[in-house]
């Protein structure tokens, strides 16, 4: 429970606002109890320079006995000395007077009134001295008290106030955060969820991804990668349905004819020709075998290869001398128009491989004595190669899937003349693992269009999936 993140970011929170908000109190607090000394003391000195203002223009032991009477009724004291430090009226009812009052009336005054006394943690009064001067001389000094305890008790007051806003603001922030962390952290658990799901083969549920932020980029992407497990699923589904399904007929093939060649009665030329069938299914499934093979290393990105700067001229001369035995066979022709010194960056073998799987394709799908014609071309920054066929060409809904795994047009016919469906998804593989692209359409026959970046291109790219 301790490791969620929504307690985790909870708890981030909740420290972080909990102290600024100390922060900011503290501040605050020594702001407003600073003023609030400020304006007692402030009151002192005021009250202070009334009294002194009064008795410069009436210093009789009238308005002596009056500003002591007043001063007797409030909270504060006075006591009023003349020039020599003499008292000549109080409202004191206390025997003793404090320190501050001796240290007051010692010496002349520089100021008509300042603060003598402001040390209101430890003492018990603060005090304030007001100077009388009648005539430029000094006449006598109205000393000022306010008990230390009044401003304790306001400094009191407002540091109950403040916890009791403080804890009130913290409750407040614990209940925010927690709601806030709730909601941060909802869409995550719910990804989480999704993703765990996800691992167990569970791909139908997809998350919101209406939030316009990180979020919701993360919730696409999420989504995306179960739309990729899902057809990933499908796809691994259906291939190795067609795949079970490719090898149970030649093996039904081969266990049929060896059942019936195996038998006494069975003529001897019954027999060549029965296990010349089983040969025909054997290198059949181990042609498949060796194409899976090659697809599984590309799947595992363990199918190497190694470019170099090939003339295209000279790799097609090189496939055409050697398919000339089966053109013979087939009463086919292969044309190649490639001008001499195309060059490409690619490798060879490979890239033999790619011309022997296509034109053995149009051989076995184009008709009898098909005319295969090979043509390049360098257009902009691109090496183009139309490799076409005078044939049938295939159904325009069956274009798209032409090069993926196990795929055939016409699975009945594709199956007599020993097609495995793997030879076009191979070239596909080889020639996006080096960088171009190609695709496929119908023009009075099929045509494959490959794209290959020129070798200036491409000369210093190192070719990985």
């Amino acid at each position: 429970m301790k490791h969620k993140i929504s307690i985790k970011l909870g708890l981030l929170f909740l420290i972080s606002m909990v102290l600024i908000e100390l922060l900011l109190f503290a501040v605050l607090y020594t702001t407003v109890s600073s003023h609030r000394i400020n304006e007692v003391m402030e009151g002192l000195l005021t009250r202070g320079a009334g009294h002194r203002d009064v008795l410069e223009n009436n210093f009789n032991e009238s308005t002596l006995a009056h500003v002591a009477l007043m001063e007797s009724e409030a909270v504060t004291e006075v006591i009023i000395t003349d020039g020599d430090g003499n008292i000549l009226s109080e409202s004191f009812n206390e025997e003793a007077y404090p320190e501050v009052f001796y240290e007051a009336i010692d010496g002349k005054a520089e100021e008509k009134e300042r603060i003598i006394e402001d040390e209101w943690r430890t003492e018990p009064y603060v005090a304030t001295v007001s100077t009388i001067i009648v005539e430029n001389e000094q006449i006598g000094n109205v000393i000022m008290f306010s008990p230390s305890e009044v401003i304790r008790s306001i400094i009191g007051h407002l540091t109950r106030q403040f916890v009791l806003v403080m804890i009130v603001l913290i409750l407040v922030t614990i209940l925010i955060v927690a709601a806030l962390s709730k909601f941060i952290t909802r869409p995550l658990i719910r990804m989480k969820e999704v993703t765990e799901n996800l691992s167990t083969g569970k791909v139908e549920e997809y998350l919101d991804e209406h939030p316009n932020d990180e979020l919701g980029v993360l919730a696409s992407s999420i989504n995306r990668l179960s739309e990729d497990l899902e057809r990933i699923k499908r796809e691994r589904h259906d291939f190795l349905s067609a795949i079970a399904h490719e090898l149970r007929t030649p093996l039904t093939y081969v266990k049929g004819y060896a059942d019936v060649a195996a038998k006494k009665e069975t003529s001897f030329e019954d027999k060549d020709k029965y296990l010349n069938i089983i040969k025909e299914e054997a290198t059949h499934l181990t042609d498949m075998v060796q194409q899976l093979f090659q697809l599984a290393k590309m799947d595992e990105n363990a199918f190497a290869i190694d470019p170099r700067s090939v003339d295209m001229s000279m790799v097609l001369k090189e496939v055409k001398d050697h398919l000339h035995p089966l053109l013979e066979e087939r009463k086919a022709q292969l044309f190649v128009d490639v001008p001499s010194n195309t060059r490409i960056y690619a490798d060879p073998m490979r890239l033999k491989q790619v011309f022997f799987n296509i034109v053995d394709n149009a051989l076995r799908y184009g008709g009898e004595e098909t005319k295969i014609k090979i043509a390049a071309g360098i257009e902009k920054q691109h090496v183009v190669i139309r490799i076409s066929d005078d044939g049938p060409g295939v159904p325009e809904s069956a274009l798209p899937y032409l090069f993926e795994r196990l795929y055939r047009v016409d699975k009945a016919r594709s199956r007599e003349i020993g097609g495995t469906g793997l030879g076009l998804s191979i070239v596909r593989e080889i020639i996006e693992m080096h960088g171009a692209t190609v695709k496929a359409f119908n023009d009075e026959g099929l045509t494959i269009l490959i794209t290959w970046p020129k070798e200036d291109n491409n000369e210093k790219n190192s070719f990985s999936r």
